[in-house]
């Protein structure tokens, strides 16, 4: 009767150890069933469709990144009330030089500012070197013009509004790296950085 109860328990126990390690063994089974399940999942997520809206998505931000806040190079508070002067563009291409100058209306009236080209220059200090705007054929400034005008721009710009007024120099020499960019109205923007294309 005891051998008959030693041998029950011993087949119990190898029966319950047999049957404990299959279950341990099925686990990394399991386990790598899922990771291999897991990992086709992943593999195709940069592959599938979800990588194709990631294209879409991006081409809209170059279009809004001029109008940032970091594009704007130098700014300046100017003598007519309210209105601030922002460079956002100063480019050296070939033998020109191209200033964008946005004039924003901060205050709280509508303003009429006047720009005369003659009083509008660069100054490499240097060199001691003056660069004018440059002139057409028929002696017109290659800047932004008031309609009917060849040598000024000015015009009412209304709260919270503004106007970018475009200017072409003659390009300084590529050794310059920075001028002076003098705009009537404004005080100077000194050492001012041309970006080169």
């Amino acid at each position: 009767m005891r051998i008959t109860s030693l041998v029950l328990v011993s087949i119990l126990l190898a029966l319950t150890a047999a049957c404990q390690q299959p279950a341990e063994e099925a686990e990394p089974a399991s386990s790598a069933a899922t990771a291999s399940t897991e990992s086709p999942a992943a593999a195709a997520e940069p592959a599938g469709p979800a990588s194709s809206p990631a294209v879409p998505a991006a081409e809209p931000a170059p279009a809004t990144a001029p109008v940032a806040p970091g594009a704007v190079l130098a700014s300046q508070e100017t003598n007519w009330q309210g209105i601030v002067a922002e460079v956002t563009e100063f480019r050296r291409k070939g033998n020109t030089l191209t200033a964008k100058v946005r004039l924003r209306n901060q205050g709280s009236a509508a303003i009429q500012p006047e720009v005369i080209y003659k009083e509008v220059y660069l100054m490499d200090l240097g060199a001691g070197k003056k660069y004018e705007v440059l002139r057409d054929e028929k002696g017109a400034y290659i800047a932004a013009l008031k309609s009917g005008w060849s040598e000024r721009w000015y015009g009412e710009i209304e709260p919270g509004q503004s106007y970018t007024l475009w200017v072409k120099f003659p390009a300084p020499p590529p050794e310059v790296k920075s001028v002076t960019l003098q705009v009537p109205g404004v005080p100077p923007f000194e050492d001012l950085a041309i970006q080169d294309s």
